[in-house]
């Protein structure tokens, strides 16, 4: 009986031997490591460079291979004028109308007697006047006219009687046409003079020559 109770207790033992399970050699794997969120950097914006607005160009800025335009003078005016010529017959002074511009820089009485150097343009009419005299100014003191010719003058003139008398006419009728001259007097280089090639007196001022005109 012993014998039995005994391999029945053997048995029972092996039996719950078999049920219970060895422990493992391995350890089981530790759990993979998370790696830590990765921070995305905040981007920063964007500065947009400024934008430099071209300077504006300086007013009047001339252009390469480009002329300047004139400027006009401030007080301009256009006049007209009556001026006289010699007819080319050499008889008489031709009274003919002309407009001249005058300026800051140019007064009338000059103006009007720089248009006696001119080729008139008209078939009947001429110029005595020397290409090379020059008129260094022209004044206007109490209803008389200075005019006063450069040295040139003397050395250029070669009209003879009839040219001088008719070079000297047409400028005292030019400048007496104006109606605030009398009379004109003729200097040169400043100095007064006698005559201009010893035909006539120009020793005191002359008025309206009247005698050459039609």
């Amino acid at each position: 009986m012993k014998k039995i109770l005994m391999s029945a207790m053997l048995a029972l033992l092996l039996f719950t031997a078999g049920c219970e399970q060895p422990p493992t050699d391995n350890p089981p794997e530790n759990p993979p490591a998370q790696s830590p969120p990765q921070v995305t950097p905040e981007k920063k914006p964007t500065s947009t460079p400024e934008t430099t607005e071209p300077e504006p160009e300086p007013e009047n800025q001339t252009k390469p291979d480009e002329k300047p335009e004139a400027t006009p003078s401030k007080n301009e005016q256009t006049m007209s004028v009556k001026v006289y010529y010699p007819d080319d017959s050499g008889m008489k002074l031709v009274e003919v109308e002309r407009e001249i511009v005058v300026d800051d820089s140019t007064d009338k009485y000059t103006a009007a007697v720089e248009l006696l150097r001119d080729n008139p343009g008209e078939d009947n009419l001429t110029t005595i006047f020397p290409s090379n005299a020059a008129i260094r100014s022209i004044t206007v003191e109490d209803g008389m006219a200075i005019v006063d010719f450069d040295g040139s003058i003397l050395k250029g003139f070669v009209g003879g009687s009839t040219g001088e008398e008719f070079l000297i006419g047409s400028i005292v009728d030019t400048l007496t046409n104006f109606p605030e001259i009398t009379s004109v007097k003729f200097l040169v280089d400043g100095e007064e003079v006698e005559t201009l090639s010893g035909h006539m007196d120009l020793s005191a001022p002359l008025e309206r020559m009247g005698d050459l005109t039609e």
